[in-house]
């Protein structure tokens, strides 16, 4: 494994033949800022860029900025003593056309269909009975005519003051029952729609991870990131609810809900915008597709 980490420099020493305000114009369109900041560049004979790389990210990063023209080489900062002083230290660029194959924002939209088992119960029925008869209280097969009756209580055989305590104690005891069966068939939408909600929400407990990651990052270094990889974030973002995190342009990210956790034909999105208010960055998350049940508090929008 490469412990070694590399950090990307720009020189001023530039060809005779390459036409150093084209090479400035090229530098403020790839760093996105003017070119009186792209000439600061050009002013020192070595200027870092980008620092704490590993080998492949310092690659990118040098392939995109000497196709400007500009003269860029990479450093290996375990080997190198001493290291460069932090002349300017400007936040990594977007990388042009040609390697935004690292920078995938395309989103797959997975169509999975769950089936919902359902169970069936089967009434028994009461056949067979060598001598069937009706109670007299309820109506209820029995056995005989002598036989208790199963559903009420009922003894034919027994004195009426028993029968009546009898019948008084099975019926508290089918109301009980009852109310026991309607209660939880009533309470058990509420609580899987409840279980559901809370597990989406631990599951987004990522997105707001990120937004304090990305708040971190700008409020160092001055600069809005425009992918994954300007914020030192990874490009796959995910987890069992998440399915991606995309940043896209000046910081704004979209959280991709994957349709299984949401129990959806199609995954959902919820996007964070952000922006200074009075010197403070806020975010705004009440935009994209997610359903406003699956929303935190702090995202719903006001459709009702």
């Amino acid at each position: 494994m490469d412990e070694n980490t590399y950090r990307v420099v720009i020189t001023n020493q530039l060809p005779d033949d390459q036409d150093k305000h084209l090479i400035i114009k090229n530098l403020a369109a790839l760093f996105k800022t003017s070119e009186q900041q792209a000439a600061q560049l050009l002013q020192k004979p070595e200027t870092i860029v980008k620092k704490n790389l590993d080998k492949t990210s310092a690659e990118k990063y040098h392939a995109a900025i000497t196709k400007t023209g500009a003269a860029c080489k990479i450093i290996n900062t375990v080997k190198e003593e001493p290291a460069l002083p932090d002349i300017m230290e400007p936040v990594a660029p977007t990388v042009i056309a040609e390697h935004s194959s690292f920078i995938q924002t395309a989103l797959e939209n997975t169509k999975k269909t769950e089936l919902e088992a359902r169970q069936h119960q089967q009434l028994k029925e009461l056949d067979n009975f060598s001598e069937k008869t009706f109670c007299t209280e309820c109506g209820t097969i029995k056995n005989s005519a002598t036989a208790v009756c199963l559903h009420c209580g009922y003894d034919p055989q027994a004195p009426e003051i028993k029968n009546r305590k009898i019948r008084k104690y099975a019926s508290i005891l089918l109301g009980i029952t009852a109310l026991i069966i309607i209660a939880y068939l009533v309470a058990l939408p509420f609580y899987n729609t409840y279980a559901s909600r809370s597990k989406i929400e631990n599951g987004l407990g990522l997105a707001f991870d990120t937004r304090n990651t990305i708040t971190a990052f700008i409020l160092k270094t001055n600069f809005w990131p425009n992918q994954n990889i300007d914020a030192n974030l990874p490009q796959n973002i995910s987890n069992e609810i998440i399915e991606s995190i995309v940043i896209g342009e000046h910081a704004m990210f979209v959280v991709t809900v994957r349709a299984q956790a949401l129990n959806k034909e199609q995954p959902q999105t919820l996007i964070f915008i952000p922006k200074l208010l009075k010197d403070k960055l806020v975010w705004n998350c009440t935009q994209g597709t997610l359903d406003n049940e699956f929303r935190p508090d702090i995202c719903k929008t006001n459709q009702r």
